[in-house]
């Protein structure tokens, strides 16, 4: 049986400093990025049709003023 674990996520919005707590079993590749996105809700934007470049959590929060954005496991 997997056991969750706590990570504090930290990002900067607005030039502050702010961070909340997640818990997951497994913590990937810029899933700080995804955590974010999905507690601020921010969604896939249009694009457009020339610009070929798919967007990544990353670049979607990036876009909503979210930067800086980390992640430390908690005890």
């Amino acid at each position: 049986m997997s056991e969750s674990k706590t990570f504090e996520i930290s990002y900067t919005k607005d030039g502050e400093r702010k961070s909340f707590i997640a818990r997951a079993d497994h913590f990937y590749d810029n899933d700080e990025w995804r955590l974010v996105a999905e507690r601020f809700h921010i969604t896939i934007k249009d694009q457009y049709r020339d610009d070929k470049t798919p967007q990544t959590f990353k670049s979607m929060c990036i876009s909503d003023g979210f930067t800086d954005v980390t992640f430390v496991e908690q005890p």
